[in-house]
């Protein structure tokens, strides 16, 4: 798991944070797991949080986007890759990437997922730090591991009724299918969501771009700040934590036949057993490994004070199966 960035205790450090760790054996199947800081060549991108990243496995690349400066804000809209991400083919250094094209306006707590097949960067909605506004638009990034040609944004224009406007929602990529999948979220008004939706053709490839709501017989609650991974092998999207309108939550929710194609999209709550549990939390990071699967939750805060934790936690048989 590499993590980058984010919003540290303030008892401690002032500022948001641009350093790099690893954890090793992210799974915590059966072997040492440890962290370990990265020093990575090149200049670093500017202390940030409520940025994305994503992860090139095949190029051992992590491109991050975004994210809000100075802990909240000013908002950026910069693209930056680690190359040599997990440091098995030599150090890791950080490469500024400079998209042509119009720009994605700057923005905080967006989505964005890669897709390996045709190297694109795919980033929807966030906020646009303050005055706070959410977006609902759509961008795509050409060459986004900053290899094989020049980088260029567009924005793409997808037909059918969009998602409302929205910021610390999740999304999660399905690549064979070429389909986004985004659930939740807080518009700017400060009402939390509980929809889903799928986008078609999400790369701007192979066919016009579509929104489509799921209709699911049952939701979790609305939330924002919680966390999604995707399991390709088995269609599902798996969500953990995040802020409700009663406060924290720590609950895992599993949507099968996620994308909407080859069967109805369904939630289910799973009810993980484990002597200690996670607290509640939002804003946390998480991994998926589909070897094991292991969904792998990092830090977030577990109080209305936005205190962040450093603390680890790798839930089994995530995908409910």
């Amino acid at each position: 798991m590499i993590v980058f960035g984010g919003s540290p205790d303030q008892s401690v450090t002032q500022g948001s944070l641009n350093d790099v760790f690893w954890l090793t054996n992210a799974s915590g199947t059966g072997r040492s797991v440890s962290w370990q800081p990265v020093n990575a060549s090149g200049v670093r991108p500017a202390p940030r949080e409520g940025h994305t990243a994503v992860y090139d496995s095949t190029n051992s690349r992590m491109i991050v986007f975004g994210g809000g400066l100075g802990r909240s804000s000013p908002c950026v809209n910069d693209v930056w890759v680690l190359t040599n991400a997990n440091g098995a083919a030599g150090n890791p250094t950080w490469l500024r990437v400079s998209p042509s094209g119009p720009q994605p306006a700057a923005r905080y707590e967006s989505n964005a997922v890669y897709d390996p097949n045709s190297n694109r960067l795919i980033v929807f909605g966030g906020n646009n730090c303050f005055p706070e506004s959410g977006f609902n638009d759509v961008w795509t990034l050409s060459n986004a591991n900053g290899s094989g040609g020049a980088s260029v944004w567009t924005q793409l224009t997808p037909s059918g009724t969009p998602p409302s406007g929205r910021s610390a929602a999740t999304a999660v990529y399905d690549s064979a299918d070429n389909v986004m999948i985004v659930f939740g979220g807080e518009t700017a008004t400060g009402t939390l969501a509980q929809d889903s939706w799928v986008l078609t053709n999400a790369n701007g490839l192979g066919g016009p771009p579509t929104w489509t709501q799921l209709a699911p017989s049952l939701s979790p609650p609305a939330r924002a700040g919680h966390s999604a991974t995707y399991d390709a092998g088995n269609n599902r999207m798996i969500i953990f934590g995040g802020g409700t309108s009663v406060g924290l939550v720590s609950d895992v929710w599993v949507l099968s036949n996620a994308t909407g194609i080859g069967g109805t999209p369904s939630w289910s709550q799973l009810m993980p057993s484990g002597s200690v549990p996670p607290a509640p939390r939002v804003y946390h990071s998480a991994v998926y490994d589909p070897v094991a699967n292991v969904m792998t939750i990092f830090g977030g805060f577990i109080d209305s004070l936005q205190i962040p934790v450093n603390d680890t936690f790798a839930l089994s048989q995530a995908n409910g199966l």
